[in-house]
């Protein structure tokens, strides 16, 4: 083949499919439900392939995901926990000075004024360590992992009398390997989540052809929806996780309207896609939403356990 036709063919692939591409996202993220009628009617050519854009906005996802989740995200969570305790003491004074009368008030704040109150947060901390100096905290418990000289038998002990204690069907050696390196796991967890998501999809379906099934489709057409409505999550959730890495001061709140987007799209979608009235589809969408929780719950502690088994 001469270079100037393998140039050629190159260049024209290339720029059909950056036409297709900016042809295809405004219509995927402003119409819900559009896509997916378009592939279920013939018009197939106009847009990506449904596997392709969910495979581009998984990709996408689980790479803000991988490059801004830090890596001891677990271990930072958990050694917060035991500093709870001692977090919580200002809302506690507030509560017992509000269940006080008006003129029992006023001795109170007498008694806890400023230089109590540095007082007490000095002694607090001992306080705390003498309260809990029975149960091992998640530092502790990572050190003892770690710690060769440390036998299992003494980690035992120690991990029993832990806050994070579960009766778990694993050896002492292979969940002392699991906190001693929880890192390495969640990494784990974190990689093996896509193909977790892509096994799901199928079931996603099921549930939508069982939902339809007096409707004339075809399973792969509801394969299609699902493929639409997972890339658009992806998308969204991959969205609010850049914009937390910019500024996470109101990382809950974005989230939160992250979920409400995500939740009216596929709405959007089942009503546009399956056109039946709007309380009909409310209560499908709601049985749909109920029943793939529950499946991706699953999923989730299925991928978890089998991660431990092969950690």
């Amino acid at each position: 083949m001469p270079l100037h036709v393998f140039l050629g063919d190159f260049f024209s692939n290339f720029l059909n499919l950056d036409t297709i591409f900016i042809r295809t996202i405004p219509v995927f993220i402003t119409k819900p439900g559009a896509l997916t009628l378009a592939f279920n009617e013939g018009r197939r050519k106009s847009f990506i392939q449904p596997i392709k854009l969910y495979l581009l906005m998984s990709l996408f996802y689980f790479f803000v995901f991988a490059l801004v989740i830090p890596q001891n995200m677990l271990d930072k969570t958990l050694m917060g926990t035991a500093g709870s305790f001692n977090i919580g003491m200002d809302g506690r004074l507030a509560e017992i000075r509000k269940e006080l009368a008006d003129d029992e008030q006023v001795a109170f704040d007498s008694l806890v004024n400023k230089g109590a109150l540095d007082a007490i947060q000095k002694i607090w901390p001992e306080v705390s360590d003498s309260l809990s100096a029975e149960r091992t905290d998640w530092k502790e418990l990572k050190f003892l992992a770690i710690d060769p000289s440390v036998s299992d038998e003494e980690f035992q002990q120690a991990y029993a009398k832990s806050r994070f204690y579960f009766d778990l069907d694993f050896s002492i050696s292979k969940i002392r390997g699991f906190i001693a390196n929880s890192n390495v796991f969640i990494n784990g967890v974190a990689r093996n989540l896509p193909i977790m998501m892509f096994f799901i999809l199928p079931f996603f379906a099921l549930i939508l052809q069982l939902l339809y099934i007096r409707r004339d489709y075809y399973y792969v057409e509801h394969l299609i929806h699902g493929l639409h409505l997972h890339a658009f999550a992806y998308f969204i959730y991959g969205l609010a996780i850049c914009w937390t890495f910019i500024d996470d001061y109101y990382a809950m709140q974005v989230f939160g309207w992250s979920f409400i987007i995500v939740t009216l799209y596929a709405y959007f979608s089942l009503k546009k896609v399956y056109a039946q009235p709007w309380f009909k589809t409310l209560l499908k969408f709601l049985f749909l939403g109920l029943i793939y929780v529950f499946f991706l719950l699953l999923g989730f502690i299925l991928e978890i356990y089998v991660t431990l088994l092969l950690f």
